[in-house]
């Protein structure tokens, strides 16, 4: 694979910085599109951000990746020995490839200011950050100044509609909240044939390695607490967020993985501080529509846990609440059962709070274990025949 030159193209309102990528299957442009306000903070003169964008592709299809111009050497050697371990531990898929670099480069960029960024999304974990940096006891210096809003895969089938919606239901919060918002277009996910949940990481960090000149700090909200992270085989690349994200850092940026530190039960009570929070909390994993359908998976693990901590009406703005007691029973069964570190954290919250899950939800919780039981056993039984 080959990494072709930078390009620059401006307009009236965003700069598009893209490169040619010539692989044995295809040849095509890579771009990211970029708000003039920021001109002064694009580096087109490091090709750091095309890289790890592009890395699992190049560890998927065996091809070594050579760098026209230059490239972080700090990155490069994090990429080289450590990241590229940790991504095949992830995908046992992948294989170990090459970087090479026309040059590879030491040194500080000069940036315009120390700005502190992290990834905004409306969700528990991006909330959480700015309770601990923004409205948290913490120095000056690791304060959020802006905030950045993507669009490289995490819209799944909205696409570019979705993105602008829901950046646009999130621009008055922001407003609130007086940070600068950084919007970034890509086509990135077009490029990358894997699941969001596999590369999130990568993708939401390339961003960031445009913007080197202008961020010195980058909060990656993960979203998984220490106690359930590893590095190993799963479908979600988040459980090695806290030995992963710094290997991300040049000389001039760093990346830090933050809220690896609470439980999302933990994080879900601390966002709830947060008035803004409760007109602006977006949790949804649907791909219809901005705000929260209040039935898909990620609405119901929020509002079960909302309901626990008897905060589930202050959130009447955000969510359909007649939908959630429609669904609580069943999906409380579900939870019971689950094996899902996210949600057994909240039967364990459950039972220190002494909550009363319904006989209902108990009875579907053993109607799903008889069932997997007499499953198991019929498929034993078939492979012994």
């Amino acid at each position: 694979m080959r990494i072709y030159m930078p390009e620059l193209i401006e307009d009236k309102e965003n700069n598009k910085i893209r490169i040619l990528v010539e692989s044995r299957k295809y040849k095509k442009h890579l771009w990211y599109s970029i708000n003039c306000k920021y001109q002064e903070w694009l580096t087109p003169e490091r090709q750091d951000a095309f890289v790890i964008a592009l890395l699992p592709l190049a560890m998927k299809d065996k091809e070594d990746i050579y760098v026209e111009g230059v490239m972080s050497e700090k990155l490069f050697y994090a990429l080289s020995n450590y990241y590229m371990k940790i991504l095949m531990s992830v995908m046992p898929s992948l294989h170990p490839v090459k970087i090479v670099a026309d040059k590879l480069d030491s040194t500080k960029l000069n940036q315009t200011s120390g700005n502190v960024a992290t990834g905004f999304s409306g969700g528990i974990d991006s909330f959480c950050v700015l309770a601990d940096h923004l409205f948290g006891p913490v120095p000056d210096s690791f304060k959020v100044t802006h905030l950045i809003f993507n669009n490289v895969g995490s819209h799944m089938e909205g696409g570019h509609r979705l993105f602008e919606e829901r950046y646009n239901r999130l621009l008055p919060a922001i407003q609130e909240l007086g940070l600068q918002a950084i919007k970034i277009d890509s086509n990135l996910h077009e490029l990358l044939d894997f699941r969001f949940s596999q590369t999130h990481t990568l993708r939401n960090i390339s961003t960031v390695l445009l913007l080197q000149k202008g961020i010195r700090k980058f909060y990656y909200a993960s979203a998984f607490r220490y106690k359930d992270s590893f590095v190993g085989k799963t479908d979600y690349l988040g459980h090695a967020d806290p030995v992963a994200v710094h290997l991300l850092s040049t000389e001039t940026t760093e990346c830090i993985s933050s809220g690896c530190q609470y439980s999302r039960v933990e994080k879900t009570m601390k966002v709830s501080e947060i008035r803004l929070s409760h007109k602006y909390l977006d949790v949804c994993a649907c791909s219809d529509a901005s705000g929260n359908c209040s039935t898909c998976w990620k609405c119901l693990r929020t509002l079960l846990t909302l309901e626990m901590m008897g905060k589930l009406d202050i959130y009447n703005q955000v969510f359909d609440i007649n939908k959630y007691w429609r669904l609580r029973h069943k999906y409380i069964g579900k939870v019971l059962a689950s094996n899902d570190p996210l949600l057994k954290e909240i039967v364990e919250y459950g039972r220190e709070q002494k909550y009363s899950f319904p006989l209902l939800s108990r009875f579907y919780h053993l109607g799903r274990a008889i069932f997997s039981l007499f499953k198991g056993r019929n498929k034993k039984k078939y492979l012994q025949s």
